[in-house]
């Protein structure tokens, strides 16, 4: 082998050091610079708070509303003989219906909200009186005492009817018993039944 050839030879292997030692160096360097670009984030990431979870309504709980509200408290109230009359799971009602009549006629209704704590009842009752403005002095609302911590008694004439209905807060309850009719209503009746419903609730 010629001076040239081994020198040419050498050359080749210390180029290839040189270029081996080059890719690892650049790999170190790659490997830092990732490392220190992921760092700050899983710092921030550390920093920040857990997100709150949004807060939820409480939710009543079911109540069997035609246990507390009777065919004789619903005829007690109109004055005549009724039926039953489809609403809502956590509702009752009753309409006057005479024999062959197939037209509208007088009605009244029980709808009840019963919570696991107090503290979640006077939350929805709390908003509840804010949308309908339960506050007293208030046009057609009259306050009521002795039944339950708060009740009201709202007259609101409806056209060719009127509206009475007994709204009353418990300590972990609340209902509105409503009587919709065409003729002179009974609001001393209608308290005398909600009275009796406010002694079966909590």
């Amino acid at each position: 082998m010629s001076y040239q050839a081994a020198s040419e030879s050498s050359l080749l292997k210390a180029l290839k050091r040189a270029t081996t030692l080059l890719v690892l160096v650049l790999f170190a360097f790659l490997a830092i610079a990732c490392s220190k670009k992921s760092e700050p984030q899983a710092s921030s990431d550390a920093q920040k708070p857990a997100e709150a979870q949004p807060v939820k309504d409480p939710q009543p709980v079911a109540v069997n509303a035609c246990s507390l509200l009777t065919a004789e408290d619903a005829t007690r109230i109109l004055g005549a003989r009724v039926r039953s009359r489809p609403t809502l799971p956590s509702g009752c009602a009753y309409e006057e219906k005479p024999p062959g009549s197939e037209q509208w006629e007088s009605s009244v209704s029980l709808s009840v909200r019963q919570y696991q704590s107090a503290a979640e009842e006077s939350s929805a009752w709390d908003d509840l009186k804010l949308i309908r403005h339960f506050e007293p002095g208030r046009k057609n609302l009259t306050v009521l005492n002795g039944l339950g911590k708060e009740a009201y008694l709202e007259n609101v004439p409806d056209r060719n009817a009127v509206d009475v209905t007994v709204i009353v807060h418990k300590e972990k309850s609340d209902f509105q018993l409503k009587e919709v009719t065409n003729h002179t209503p009974a609001p001393e009746a209608l308290k005398t039944v909600a009275a009796k419903i406010a002694g079966q609730l909590p």
